[in-house]
């Protein structure tokens, strides 16, 4: 799994356990610093943490896009086309993207359909009640060749 905008690793780390390795890349050197403690305290292994521009994180990425998941997480002004392009080039075949931002989740969506990508689940969260702000996660998947063949 690729956690892209990792923040202090919550992503990565919860889902750890479901994958045999993940890779999380934040900007932020402090969060980087707190997703590794997080890492040592739960005693998680297989989680590497990475500072850096997820704009660039698939060039350091060796792990097999047809078998990786990616999760997103960007903030509220959404991907930028650079990393988008770059996710797309590297084709994972699932990715789930977490938005504060439901109107640029909405405008990276367009983008992702016209990879071929195929939405497969959406769920609001309102974790501040009573405020004008909404968290939504949206599931996508990219049909391999295989899938067109059945």
């Amino acid at each position: 799994m690729v956690d892209a905008y990792c923040g202090a690793g919550l992503f990565a780390l919860t889902s750890a356990s479901l994958f045999k390795q993940v890779i999380g890349i934040e900007i932020t050197e402090g969060s980087i610093h707190w997703a590794r403690k997080n890492a040592e305290i739960n005693s998680i292994n297989n989680a590497q943490f990475l500072a850096g521009k997820v704009e660039e994180i698939f060039a350091d990425i060796n792990l097999p896009a047809a078998e990786t998941a990616v999760v997103i997480d960007p903030p509220r002004k959404g991907c930028s086309e650079n990393f988008l392009y770059q996710l797309f080039d590297y084709s994972p075949r699932t990715v789930v993207y977490v938005s504060c931002n439901p109107a640029t989740q909405l405008r990276d969506l367009k983008l992702f359909h016209r990879a071929g990508y195929l939405l497969d689940k959406v769920q609001p969260i309102d974790l501040f009640p009573q405020t004008k702000h909404l968290e939504c996660v949206m599931s996508l998947n990219k049909p391999s060749p295989a899938d067109d063949a059945h």
